[in-house]
């Protein structure tokens, strides 16, 4: 969805600008309309969105169905796997909540048996040096039912540094975050 929102802005920005080309000596101008161009296509394809932004536009759009479902997934009581420093815990049969940290997602393929009904995973950022690490999603490539990730940073951090983490973004999944300082 948000790809193609993003390409038809795309699409019309170009055709918004067909007058720069129209003269040979707009060398200039041709060289930052394409550097322009090129960031908007990158950044806009590697966002992350807040959790409760998220929440709202589904209820916006009358998407009931996949917001009671999130919240569910988010607010209530469930089967789930704990994977932090090496250690993993299951509480429950199906577990369909994986609750993680930066520094366990590159063991998650290994450790964690119970992925077939996993279908949000929470990643924790609890100190500075965890913005270092980076996530990358091919680390849940096995996780079949997985569409949601949310990262919960409970230090001062903001939403590009948080992108940043993020490596191998195929799209396939809802990148969430949310921010808690001083809870």
């Amino acid at each position: 969805m948000r790809t193609k929102s993003t390409l038809a802005k795309a699409v019309k920005f170009v055709n918004n600008c067909k007058f720069i080309f129209s003269f040979k000596k707009n060398i200039f101008q041709k060289n930052i309309f394409f550097v322009l161009f090129f960031l908007t296509t990158t950044f806009s394809f590697a966002q992350i969105e807040n959790v409760d932004s998220y929440l709202t536009k589904l209820e916006n759009t009358g998407q009931d169905s996949n917001l009671s479902h999130l919240n569910y997934l988010l607010y209530d009581l469930q089967s789930a796997v704990y994977a932090s420093s090496g250690v993993i815990t299951v509480y429950g049969e199906h577990p369909t909540s994986l609750f993680t940290d930066t520094n366990s997602i590159k063991n998650l393929k290994s450790s964690v048996s119970l992925k077939n009904d996993v279908e949000i995973v929470t990643i924790k950022i609890e100190k500075t040096t965890d913005l270092n690490q980076s996530i990358d999603l091919n680390s849940f490539s096995d996780f079949g039912k997985l569409k949601y990730i949310l990262i919960s940073s409970e230090i001062n951090s903001n939403p590009s540094s948080i992108n940043n983490l993020i490596k191998n973004n195929t799209s396939k999944y809802i990148l969430l975050y949310r921010i808690y300082i001083g809870q």
